[in-house]
């Protein structure tokens, strides 16, 4: 399968952008528009062959690089098969983290409900300690499908704001519960859609 030249033009000029915006210093050496579309094909490429796992994000592809900003050059940065490489790993350290901060917030608020805390009052809304997301796994592991339906929708914007959720979930709900990209984005998480929002990795 071949992908459609304006999906590789739109995540050429992404890539571009971003990688500009992250060397704000550099000034074009060492590099042509085809370095760009090459990029882009590398990333189009590895999501055909693991749509599940490889975002289709030209930010998130630009910021896992490991990229000196005073010795900036695209072809040796973006447009190589270590890239990919990079870009995976750093998607499976995401993914990794997402899950931990997952199951910690989903342990605790399991561990309440146990020790006979309303389920109501542990899942409420504005609970820091809870996500959206973390509040509709744990309604639904409790067996409480009623309470989960009324919490997809802030659950769905918490996916929008960084798709990785969909991995970091699978080991806690099964994949027929995790339907999110068919609810709209709210005005928040529009903004975030160019990119997918990417944890701080120490």
């Amino acid at each position: 399968m071949l992908p459609h030249q304006e999906l590789i033009d739109d995540l050429a000029c992404r890539i571009e952008s971003a990688y500009r915006l992250r060397c704000s210093r550099w000034r074009g050496g060492c590099s042509t528009a085809r370095v760009w579309a090459q990029a882009a094909h590398y990333l189009w490429q590895a999501h055909a062959e693991a749509p599940e796992s490889v975002p289709l994000d030209a930010e998130l592809y630009v910021a896992a690089q490991d990229i000196s900003g005073q010795f900036a050059n695209p072809w040796f940065d973006l447009a190589r098969p270590e890239a990919i490489r990079q870009y995976r790993s750093r998607v499976d350290q995401i993914v990794g983290q997402l899950r931990s901060e997952l199951k910690k917030e989903i342990g605790r608020a399991e561990r309440a409900i146990r020790h006979g805390e309303a389920i109501h009052k542990v899942l409420r809304p504005g609970n820091r300690r809870l996500s959206p997301l973390g509040c509709y796994i744990t309604a639904l592991r409790s067996g409480r499908a009623d309470l989960a339906r009324r919490l997809t929708n802030s659950a769905a914007q918490q996916h929008h704001s960084c798709p990785l959720y969909r991995a970091a979930s699978s080991a806690l709900i099964s994949a027929e519960h995790y339907r999110f990209e068919q609810f709209p984005l709210a005005p928040r998480a529009q903004t975030a859609k160019a990119g997918v929002l990417m944890p701080t990795l120490n």
